[in-house]
């Protein structure tokens, strides 16, 4: 009977693998997936000063037919903002085109000045519900009278006139005449917020906005092609609740929008006459002012919700991790509501996520977010999973104006924003190493070292020759530095393993002199940063003092000058507000006297420098240097460079996760790339937090790669995930709710109790854990349940993982393993495996006949 069984078990295999093979291997060519790079329907908006116009009487003054006398001048002019939807705390880039040229070295005519503006009117704002008026000194010093200011003075502007005296007066616009002087008459724009609140006097404006809370630009330069170009900051109900953009608005469903204002201001005065008549040779008055407010230029600006997003009563879960993935989670927040889970998400250091998700004390994280695999130390006896859930990168953002002498070949430039830099390993190495002389207290007074070195950035022929544009750039032109966060990172490490990995940045590091004799800071010979592979910090080590010539001073050091930014966030925001918080400058007046900062610098002399994560740099409209990689190209932070980047990366010690390789040379490839994982205790974990890590991680890398504005969207800055990291996050999170999946990485564990949400598996479990205690996703040497195809790279035998992995990484020994793009999706994974299975069936299925009947034709014979 034997025979008869082999024959029908091979025509059921035969039948399996027909079947098998034709469906599965159908649906495999329809359920192709789609692309979570196909672009997004961008929100950027255009208008003409015509198109403008045509909705507010044609540049004429109201109920007059008089024509403005600078129509001409604007009529060729197009404004266009970048985004106008989905916006929160952010940065925004104005953009415009056909204008006539500033006057050099102040604003005295043709420049735009930009405000942000609450209104329910859907024709627009009001100039009362405008933030204006609040200006550093040092930039309404460049401007004409009052162009600065809310103030109206009756005489300047005769379409004005009329709301302030006679029987149209308006008695909001009027002052109220100090005891001194009781028949004085003065008048005001008032500001009225967004609660009724009405603001007129310099004490009531005050407690809505000031200097340092105002995000209006009072005045955006021109150049000489007629082209400009500022980045605004939009503020969020939570920063400017006096606007509320963003708030609940009573009776609707939607938040509340706002408007972005732009006022081009010509080169004639409110009443007509031109600005050289005036004894500064600069346009007066207000923009608020109706003579200049008839050729505003109106932006509606969507906000996103500032109210609550999670519903109460929702079970809630703690997320921890380093900043490179913050923005990222933050806009997935609001989705992840959805899930029923209220995921929590707390920003800390590297090294102290990896110690919380295997730590011993109740209510710690068993999840975070990190960019390299934890230490065999710190993971031993714990069995770690890896999801890879954002590609993004490092950056050196910049807020840089062109200052430059009537001479320099870029002269055409001077006062502008610089969109373009380039930076090699050794000129961040020497911003690091405070090795120029503008970057140490007293100029390095005393040092002979510091003495032979550049005077700043600007100065180093090795910084011109990547920059020519800032050739005849003025003495005085230098960057407050290099901004940099305080703490220990993993990002940090990533900096000092590439210029480790440049031969001349390693060399200038080491003390050798570069072609023109500078050499490195002595106060940082002593760090070993040419060698120390554990450095994850950025050290400040010059410790000298520098005074004054006040008797009174104490004296200032590094970090009154060059302090420590918070975090990469902070870093960016100050450099958007272009503003350092150098305290360097003695106040003798205080209480007590002390170092005081000077606040943000004035635009058009604005150079400011930090390090941060692209998707900071990328919320505040910044642009970002490019970095010369190890094939000697210059390459900006594109997203195609960042994929490079991280494709370029090698297997750490760790299965599953991959690591930078500073050792190497791709073309095209971005040098500073990350990628981080959610790294989840799988054991440690309870059901239920398995349940919701594995939802976390199911969403980020789903939805949660797909790039847009909106809340729950991909923010800039980050890059999708290949297929390939895309399936392998899938599989963790699959994993982390089947049991058995579950009981074979935690042999000790109790079984889970009923409703937990963990799915048992078909299969039986293997026998042990794998035995490093990590599960790779793909390899099939490790004990892993998962069904799905072989992803993951060779890994190399198991070592001591250290905190400078991505430096042995480069020295490996073996074959090159490289991240590879696997284009199957989880539910193409199971179509994949019933076709590799049915493949099979259809050669085993006819052997299996065939022995079935050779042994019938067997026992025949032998009757």
């Amino acid at each position: 009977m034997k025979n008869q069984h082999l024959v029908r078990l091979g025509s059921a295999a035969l039948a399996f693998g027909i079947i098998t093979t034709t469906v599965a291997g159908s649906l495999l060519v329809v359920t192709a997936p789609a692309s979570a790079t196909a672009p997004t329907d961008s929100s950027a908006m255009t208008l003409t000063w015509e198109e403008a116009q045509a909705s507010l009487g044609g540049g004429q003054a109201p109920g007059t037919g008089t024509p403005d006398p600078d129509a001409e001048t604007f009529s060729g002019m197009t404004f266009r903002v970048s985004q106008t939807e989905e916006l929160t705390d952010q940065g925004i880039t104005v953009s415009w085109s056909g204008a006539k040229t500033t006057s050099p070295s102040e604003y005295a005519t043709d420049y735009v000045q930009i405000m942000q503006c609450w209104g329910d009117d859907p024709a627009g704002p009001s100039p009362q519900q405008c933030v204006w008026g609040a200006p550093s000194a040092a930039v309404s010093s460049r401007t004409g009278v009052g162009a600065a200011k809310r103030d109206l003075v009756r005489g300047d502007d005769p379409v004005q006139d009329t709301t302030l005296v006679g029987e149209q007066a308006d008695p909001d616009l009027m002052l109220e005449p100090p005891a001194e002087n009781p028949f004085l008459k003065a008048y005001r724009m008032p500001f009225r917020a967004v609660d009724g609140t009405l603001a007129k006097t310099s004490t009531e404006l005050s407690k809505q906005f000031d200097a340092n809370t105002s995000n209006e630009v009072t005045a955006g330069r021109t150049a000489g092609d007629g082209t400009g170009q500022v980045v605004f900051e939009t503020q969020s109900g939570l920063e400017a609740p006096q606007l509320g953009c963003g708030q609940e608005v009573a009776g609707t469903s939607t938040p509340r929008s706002c408007w972005l204002v732009v006022v081009p201001r010509g080169s004639h005065n409110l009443d007509g006459s031109t600005a050289d008549s005036t004894a500064a040779g600069r346009v007066t008055g207000s923009p608020l002012s109706a003579s200049a407010w008839r050729n505003r230029v109106v932006f509606p600006l969507g906000f996103q919700s500032v109210a609550q997003s999670c519903p109460i009563g929702n079970a809630e879960e703690r997320l921890v991790g380093s900043e490179t993935a913050t923005e990222a989670v933050t806009a997935w927040q609001p989705a992840l509501c959805g899930l029923g889970t209220t995921y929590g998400f707390s920003q800390i250091g590297d090294g102290e996520a990896a110690n919380q998700i295997v730590s011993e004390v109740d209510g710690s994280s068993r999840l975070a977010l990190v960019t390299s695999p934890l230490a065999k130390a710190v993971a031993a006896e714990h069995t770690i999973r890896y999801a890879p859930v954002a590609q993004s990168a490092v950056v050196v953002a910049f807020t840089i104006d062109y200052r430059l002498y009537p001479d320099a070949p870029a002269k055409v430039r001077d006062g502008l924003q610089a969109l373009d830099l380039t930076l090699d390993a050794r000129l961040v190495a020497k911003l690091l190493t405070q090795s120029y002389q503008a970057d140490v207290p007293g100029r390095g007074s005393g040092n002979t070292t510091l003495q032979g070195n550049a005077a700043s950035l600007v100065t180093d022929p090795e910084f011109l020759a990547l920059n020519p544009t800032f050739v005849g750039s003025k003495s005085d032109t230098a960057p407050a530095g290099l901004m940099v966060a305080l703490g220990n990172a993993d990002a940090n490490g990533r900096v000092w393993s590439w210029l480790r990995s440049d031969p001349v940045a390693a060399a200038f590091l080491d003390g050798r002199p570069d072609e023109w004799g500078m050499r490195i800071n002595p106060a940082y010979r002593s760090l070993a940063l040419a060698t120390d592979t554990s450095v994850d910090s950025f050290p400040k080590a010059d410790l000298t003092i520098a005074k004054g010539g006040d008797p009174d001073e104490t004296g200032y050091g590094t970090l009154d000058m060059r302090p420590y930014m918070n975090d990469m966030h902070e870093g960016a925001y100050r450099t958007l507000k272009a503003d350092p918080n150098e305290k360097s400058s003695w106040n003798p007046f205080g209480q007590p006297k002390g170092y005081t900062s000077l606040g943000a610098q004035v635009p058009g002399s604005r150079f400011v420098l930090t390090i941060t994560d692209a998707a900071s740099a990328a919320r505040y409209g910044l642009p970002t240097a490019k970095l010369v990689n190890g094939a000697g190209e210059a390459v900006a932070p594109t997203p195609e460079s960042v994929a490079a980047g991280v494709a370029t990366m090698r297997a750490s010690t760790v299965p599953g996760v991959v690591v930078a390789d500073p050792a190497d040379r791709t073309p095209g490839a971005y040098p500073l790339s990350m990628l981080s994982y959610a790294a989840v205790n799988v054991c440690a974990a309870t059901p239920e937090e398995r349940r919701a890590y594995a939802g976390f991680i199911g969403y980020a890398a789903g939805k949660g790669q797909v790039q847009g504005e909106r809340q729950g969207e991909l923010p800039a800055g980050y890059v999708p995930l290949p297929a390939a990291m895309t399936t392998q996050a899938e599989t963790v999170a699959a994993d982390l709710v089947d049991t058995r999946a579950v009981a074979a990485a935690c042999p000790e564990a109790a079984p889970a109790a009923p409703g937990t949400g963990e799915t048992p598996e078909a299969e039986a479990p293997p026998a042990s854990a794998p035995e490093d205690q990590s599960l790779p996703v793909g390899t099939t040497d490790t004990g892993s349940t998962s069904t799905g195809p072989v992803s993951a790279p060779e890994v190399p035998a198991v070592q001591e993982p250290s905190s400078n992995d991505v430096d042995q990484a480069a020295a490996a020994d073996g074959p090159d393993h490289r991240t590879t793009d696997q284009p199957l999706a989880a539910t193409r994974m199971g179509l994949a495996a019933a076709l590799g299975a049915g493949v099979p069936a259809l050669g085993i299925g006819p052997f299996l006949i065939r022995r079935g009947r050779r042994l019938a034709m067997l026992a025949a014979a032998h009757v």
